[in-house]
């Protein structure tokens, strides 16, 4: 079996879209999310083993260091956000990433 904590929080953000498609061209500048972000840990044991706040709060650090606050992502897109994260917090046991533009769509990234 298997067990997963799981931290998930809001960033606020900005990305851009080069080379967007024509119908969504607008895309192409800069523009604001509330990203969602959710963040699969693997443990082995049930008694909090990884401390959710504590976790959490040390991914929002992450983005915060490396990105500013409010994150400046860049031509970053959710996947790339989602494989970054996942590559800086797998020694901590992360398995999967989410990064959700607000609650429309997004992207998951899995070890």
């Amino acid at each position: 079996m298997q067990s997963t904590v799981i931290v998930q929080f809001e960033q606020e953000g900005f990305h851009n879209y080069p080379n967007a498609p024509q119908e969504v061209g607008f895309l192409e500048s800069r523009h604001r999310h509330t990203f969602q972000i959710k963040i699969g840990f693997e443990v082995s044991h049930h008694n909090r083993e990884i401390e959710i706040f504590l976790q959490r709060e040390e991914c929002k650090f992450y983005l915060m260091e490396t990105y500013g606050s409010p994150c400046e992502f860049g031509e970053m897109s959710c996947e790339m956000i989602a494989q970054e994260l996942l590559d800086f917090f797998e020694p901590d046991g992360a398995v999967w990433v989410e990064v959700w533009e607000e609650n429309t769509g997004g992207a998951r990234v899995e070890k």
